[in-house]
């Protein structure tokens, strides 16, 4: 039994390995357990936490939504919400609010939304939702009307597209809604407060241009009065007395026609000229004036121009003159004796651009920088006691910065309390090429005539021209050029007479009833490209002066142009050009300009300028009585017609009769009637009637101081 001991020793052995390998596997048993309870817990611990974060984003959505829809609520917008391609929208309760419905969400018929639409907006609409379908909108804004249940109701929309699909295409349109009514009433009652001040402004301006004119009437007469009386037997008392009496009606005039002026710039009625002129002598004559004033004082007066400043410059050189007179003028008045006055010209450059300089400095009293601020405004004074000290209504200032702005230009003022002002004008400094247009004296008018010999002896002239005052004033002149005359009035009949053949040259009006100067003028020239023609030659004469008018002359067949009313000079350089033109003859080497335009100078004291008339006419006694008879006839005959337009606001015959009377009053030197016929015109072509009323009264008043010119001039010996 030796083996036994030994075999248990050996079991016991392997009971003990196989026991410490159980022992190891329980542990490794157990740390498994132990990690899988630690991930257990793991999992546990993410689970609240995603549970706390989903009842977080919860609450904060409730919390944005909230916070939206109370926004939504104060703003009192309807939300909309258009799910494609549902035909129904999805509208809140303010939607039904708005129009005057129950106030309850839900789902509207697009159909019936469209329906609700004011019919001059569907198209609106429509357009707006058709482009935010198409994607060429993400957002858009549109106003309409929608009916209600007690009206229109002015909306504002704001669409977007909010979805879209895997092709891009809108899937979900949403937006808003606001009630706009009250806007659109605080807008349209802001248009009818600006169009009320519109209205006001123009009233005041044309109520200060009436008194203006009706003060000036009487005023006149005082002035005249007081020079007649100047000139009789007076003693020193009466004499002095006088003299207060004429220089207090210059100042009251000047007075006046700052305050006309000051009513035409607010009222956009005053015009700039750009005309050529001396600069050198517009300087020269305004310091002589104010030269002499200064040395009366006396005060230290210079007036400097510098080297470089061009002779010549383009602009208005009457107004350059009336904003130097104002600057000097205050100058003078508030210079002290003794003081200086120094006005100072010259050019400045700004790379390309050259600006005109002028400067006005003295050594007056100065003005405050709080005062500097509103110095240019109308009726202002530098302080209180300025207009009771120095006198004045405080328009100058304001004029000369209205007018420097009109002319492109700048006003600055640099000044101190006591140690005087320096204004100084920037204006635009363009070339002004040489030209040899000017008015040519009676005279030379007459001596022209004469010289012009047998130049156009002999040609037979077709005169197409509608009115009789003017085809008599053109037939005399041809004549006395020794022109045969034939006549048309109108188109029709210029083109017939023309195809009879034998003439020799065309003096075509532009603006004639039916068939006007620039068709017939075309026609001619159709008929002679197919019947193989030579060329005749056509001049323009037309009332018609504006920038342009030669242009659209010549691009119609015309050789020529000249305006009305006709000078013999410029009608014969016309001819000439005509002529030339028409035998392919070279033309001159400097190509005559556009006519000039009239300059302004003031109304004669009469209607009618007989004597001008007279040297037109070379002292054609006949043809003056002819003319006076025929201009009478016309003359009430047009103002009926003007008349009857108005009544019926017919604005072609209110053009056709104002363009005939500016251009007959042209031709018979009653230019201040001219100027009122052009205005008649000018109001009938933009069918402004409310102006042409208030404007005929003014050309029939006028009318009737022609008339009893013409009639004294009929009833009066021949040369009168």
């Amino acid at each position: 039994m030796p083996d036994i001991p030994q075999r248990l020793a050996l079991d016991l052995q392997r009971a003990q390995q196989d026991l410490q390998r159980e022992r190891e596997r329980t542990q490794k048993l157990l740390a498994e357990l132990d990690r899988q309870n630690a991930e257990l817990d793991r999992l546990r611990s993410s689970v609240h936490r995603e549970s706390n974060s989903r009842l977080l984003a919860e609450e904060a959505l409730d919390e944005t939504r909230d916070r939206l829809q109370l926004a939504v609520e104060a703003a009192r917008l309807a939300l909309w919400d258009w799910q494609l391609p549902t035909p129904q929208v999805f509208l809140t309760a303010r939607w039904g609010e708005m129009l005057g419905d129950i106030a309850m969400e839900g789902c509207w018929s697009m159909a019936d939304l469209q329906a609700r639409i004011h019919p001059d907006d569907r198209q609106a609409f429509d357009d707006v939702h058709r482009r935010l379908l198409a994607n060429e909108l993400r957002h858009a804004v549109s106003q309409y009307r929608v009916r209600t249940s007690d009206g229109w109701l002015w909306v504002e929309n704001h669409a977007m597209v909010a979805e879209h699909d895997a092709r891009g295409r809108p899937l979900r349109l949403m937006g808003t809604l606001a009630d706009i009514g009250g806007r659109k009433r605080a807008e349209a009652e802001g248009e009818r407060a600006r169009q009320l001040a519109e209205q006001a402004s123009r009233a005041k301006s044309e109520f200060l241009a009436n008194i203006s004119h009706e003060v000036r009437t009487p005023l006149n007469a005082l002035m005249g009065l007081t020079r007649l009386l100047m000139d009789s037997p007076l003693n020193p008392e009466q004499k002095n007395w006088l003299e207060l009496m004429d220089s207090s009606a210059h100042a009251l005039l000047g007075l006046l026609n700052d305050v006309l002026d000051l009513s035409r710039i607010e009222a956009g009625k005053l015009s700039i000229e750009r005309t050529r002129f001396d600069l050198h002598e517009v300087l020269q004559d305004v310091g002589a004036l104010y030269a002499e004033q200064a040395r009366a004082k006396p005060l230290n007066w210079s007036l400097d121009m510098a080297p470089g400043l061009p002779r010549h410059m383009q602009g208005d050189p009457g107004r350059l003159r009336q904003v130097l007179s104002n600057l000097l003028s205050n100058a003078l008045k508030f210079t002290p004796r003794g003081g200086r006055i120094c006005v100072t010209a010259d050019v400045v450059h700004n790379g390309t651009a050259s600006r005109l300089r002028l400067q006005v400095q003295d050594s007056g009293v100065g003005i405050s920088p709080k005062q500097q601020a509103t110095i240019f405004d109308a009726f202002t004074q530098a302080d209180a006691s300025t207009a009771r000290r120095f006198g004045g209504s405080g328009l100058g200032l304001a004029i000369c910065s209205r007018l420097v702005r009109l002319m492109g230009g700048e006003i600055a003022l640099e000044s101190a309390l006591g140690q005087g002002s320096t204004f100084t004008v920037t204006l635009p400094l363009e070339d002004a090429p040489a030209t040899d247009h000017t008015p040519p004296t009676a005279p030379s008018e007459l001596d022209g005539t004469a010289q012009a010999g047998d130049r156009f002896a002999g040609l037979r002239v077709l005169v197409a021209e509608d009115h009789p005052v003017n085809e008599l004033l053109m037939r005399q002149l041809l004549q006395r050029l020794g022109c045969t005359v034939l006549l048309a009035r109108d188109g029709e009949q210029a083109v017939a007479q023309w195809s009879l053949g034998g003439v020799d040259l065309v003096l075509m009006d532009v603006q004639m009833p039916g068939t006007n100067g620039l068709q017939a003028t075309q026609r001619i020239r159709e008929l002679e490209a197919a019947r193989g023609q030579p060329h005749t030659p056509i001049v323009a004469v037309t009332a018609n002066a504006m920038s342009g008018d030669r242009d659209t002359c010549l691009a119609a067949g015309m050789d020529s142009y000249t305006p009305k009313p006709v000078e013999p000079q410029t009608l014969m350089r016309a001819m000439d050009e005509a002529l030339r033109r028409a035998s392919g003859q070279p033309a001159p080497a400097t190509p005559p300009a556009e006519p000039p335009p009239e300059p302004h100078t003031p109304a004669a004291a009469g209607a009618l300028d007989v004597a001008k008339l007279r040297r037109r006419l070379d002292g054609d006694e006949d043809t003056l009585r002819q003319l006076a008879q025929a201009m009478r006839t016309d003359l009430a005959e047009r103002l009926r017609q003007l008349a009857r337009a108005l009544q019926a606001q017919d604005a072609d015959q209110a053009v056709a009769h104002a363009h005939g009377l500016k251009g007959s009053l042209g031709s018979m030197t009653a230019e201040r009637g001219a100027r009122l016929a052009k205005g008649l015109e000018l109001a009938a072509l933009s069918r402004d009637w409310r102006l042409f009323e208030r404007a005929l009264p003014l050309m029939q008043t006028e009318a009737q101081a022609l008339d009893q010119a013409l009639a004294a001039l009929l009833s009066s010996p021949p040369g009168a």
